[in-house]
This record gives C-alpha cells, structure tokens and sequence, in this order.
C-alpha cells in the first residue's frame, strides 16, 4: 500500500476511535456519521452544530467539542497502538460475520488477543454474579468440557458465574473470548483484572467501546447482544427470576439462537429464572454432551477427530470423602478442628445449606453455630456463597 493511503487509513482510523471513546450509544453514532459523512467530519464539524444537536447529552455534547480533543484523538490511537488492538470496522475484512444476526451492528469493535473462527462453534455461558458454589462447579464443568472439545466459551467478565466460565476455558483448544460493557484497558470488575490480563495472553477481548471507556451501567444491557451474537446458544447457569442474565437470552431468542438452562432446586432464588427458562421452552441440560450434540449437527465433522468424551465428572461424592477423612483424621493436614466445627463441618455438603438448616440439624445454639462457621471460614473449609448460606470448599 502506498505510504499516502496508508497514512490515510490511519488518520480515519483514529478518527472512528476518538468518536466511539466520545459517543457511547450506536444510534447516536449513526446520526452524526449520516449528518457529517464521516469520524473525521463529526471532529471537524463546527461547534454550534454540535451543540444544536438535542439528540446528544451534555456529556457526548462537551467531548466533541472539547478544545483538547486532538490531543485526546491521538492518545487513544497512541493507546491502541501500544496495546496490540485491532480495530475492525462494519462491512470491511475481519469485522465479525456472527453480526450478521444483528439489526444494530457495531460501527466500530476493539479486539485483544483472537476471535473464535468463523468455522469453531462457541457457547454463551451465562448466569449470576452472585453464584452458589453449585452454580460455579456447574459453570468450570461445562465450560472445561466444551472448550476442550474446541468450542468457544463466549461471556462477558463479570463475577460470579462468567468469570469462572473464562477460567476453565483458558489454555484449552476452544479457548474463551470476553466482551466488555466497558472499553478495552478499563475492564469491570477490577476484581476479574488478573483474568483479563491472562485472556488477553491466552483467549479474546472484544468492545465495541473506545479504550478506556467507562464502565456505566447502560453499556452492559447494550454489549449482552454481542454475546448471543457471538455463539451458537445460551446455555444459563443460575439466574435469579429478574436478573440481567435473562436480557441475554432475549436477544439470543431474537437472534434464533437455542437457549439451555440448567435446573436448580425450586427453593433457591438463584434458579427462579434457570427453571422458568425450562417452562418456557429452554432445553434442560444436564451434560456439555447434550450442546455438543446439537453443536455437531450445525458443524458437521468438527468433533470426528476431537477427544471422544470430556473425562470429567458432575459427582462431588469424592470431594464429600475426602473432607469427611480430613475432618476425622487432623493429622492428614494442618488444622485441627474443635468439637463444635467438626459437628458443622460434617454438616456442611457442596451444595450449600442455610444457618438454620444447620442451627436445627447441629443443635447448637445461634452463637455457638455463628463461632464454629466464622472459624472454619477462617480456616478455609466453608464458605458464605451467599448470604446466610454455607457449602464446604471444594478440594
């Protein structure tokens, strides 16, 4: 390419990054390209103008017309060049051909690390932040299964349920990709941040958000079709009767993307929204075999040569034996347990069980249930999955 129209590429380039770092919400983009042409029209355009237009908030108002916003333009293409992100614009080679599903396609996404192939099937998992060690073991099951088997394991970062998700994807043959409610280098949580450093090493980063956007709260309804859109279904872990993991599905139902939940037990809020999915049509699944099934009949002979079983197990007997001799025997590790946390931690299974479960199984009273679960916290046997809920650790 000659050197002219190189520098030229990368001067729009930098152009359609300033404006989606300035302007978060895509209809307003697309009212300022039909109105200006171009990124590079929206910078030049005349401040009035810019004021004058009622579709825009203050905010998007005073960025693009701020009296720094060439040296903002150039920091950020500055940022995206030191940080190895690609750029891909709607309708050029390499843009995402799963968008196709989308009324509303990105102008503009930001990518660190790789996408799936076009040709590799993916799945969403998706479920609450908020998760029951059932949901978690549930979630690092399906998703190590499926991702070695080569399937993509698509979700957008967040605690609870996605993040465990990425976890046990990463390093598999199918790996993993995160889409962000936020712009790349921002990533929210900044608890999940170790994880986005190594998905950026091992799996994908997508945004359609200029880097170091903000998460706000806005975005992440918006980014949720990007996820459906991404895979071949929804499979949901855990999901309480309002939560935001159902937006997902709606659009993956928009999409004609197939829908899967996982059943939970009817007294756990957690599983309101997973059991009412079911009653409504979703596929009841209760092993990745079940998705790789249906993902077999949409890529035919993609799985002929991979492993022919996931070798893994669902049963958590073992781990309940394991933490019985542990709990017998004090000289198989390095705590010694007292007589009402043994009776406790007998008590306590995988699943979790509420404190007046166990108040009314163990027989002890309020504070000597609250003093023997405070220890084996500290100690690192139980957890508090959610509030006044208890499970052992697993392993």
């Amino acid at each position: 390419m000659p050197w002219k129209e190189a520098f030229e590429e990368i001067m729009a380039d930098s152009y359609d990054a300033w404006l989606t770092a300035s302007v978060t919400v895509l209809k307003h983009i697309e009212l300022l390209l039909k109105l200006f042409g171009s990124a590079e029209g929206v910078f030049f355009a005349p401040k009035d103008k810019i004021q004058a237009l009622s579709f825009l908030s203050d905010t998007e108002r005073e960025k693009l017309t701020a009296k720094d916003r060439e040296e903002t333009r150039c920091s950020i293409y500055d940022y995206i060049c030191k940080n190895d992100i690609s750029m891909l614009k709607r309708g050029e080679k390499g843009y995402p051909k799963r968008f196709d599903c989308l009324q509303d396609k990105p102008y503009l996404i930001f990518v660190q690390g790789r996408l799936p192939g076009e040709d590799q099937p993916a799945i969403a998992i998706v479920g609450s932040r908020r998760a029951s060690v059932y949901g978690e073991n549930s979630a690092a099951y399906f998703s190590e299964a499926l991702s070695k088997r080569g399937v993509s394991i698509i979700s957008g970062l967040a605690m609870g349920i996605d993040g465990v998700a990425h976890k046990n994807a990463l390093g598999n043959p199918g790996g993993t990709l995160g889409i962000l409610g936020s712009g790349i280098g921002n990533p929210y949580p900044k608890e999940n941040w170790q994880l986005y450093r190594s998905m950026r090493e091992l799996g994908g980063i997508l945004s359609e958000y200029g880097p170091l956007v903000p998460p706000l709260k806005q975005h992440f309804p918006h980014r949720n079709r990007l996820i459906s859109a991404m895979a071949d279904g929804v499979l949901v872990i855990e999901a309480s009767e309002k939560s935001g993991t159902l937006i997902t599905v709606d659009r993956g139902l928009e999409q004609g993307k197939e829908i899967y939940a996982l059943p939970g037990r009817i007294s756990d809020r957690n599983s309101y929204g997973c059991n009412n999915l079911i009653k409504q049509g979703a596929r009841l699944v209760t092993e990745p075999e079940e998705i790789l099934e249906d993902l077999s009949a949409i890529y035919p002979g993609f799985f002929a040569n991979s492993q022919a079983s996931c070798q893994l197990s669902f049963d958590f007997s073992n781990d309940i034996t394991l933490m019985d001799e542990l709990s017998k025997n004090s000289t198989n590790c390095d705590f010694t347990l007292a007589r009402d946390e043994k009776v406790v931690y007998s008590l306590c299974r995988l699943d979790e069980k509420h404190f007046d479960v166990l108040m009314l199984e163990s027989g002890l009273s309020v504070p000597k249930l609250s003093a023997a679960l405070y220890s084996l916290e500290a100690k690192g046997l139980v957890r508090q999955s959610i509030p006044s809920h208890y499970a052992r650790v697993r392993g």
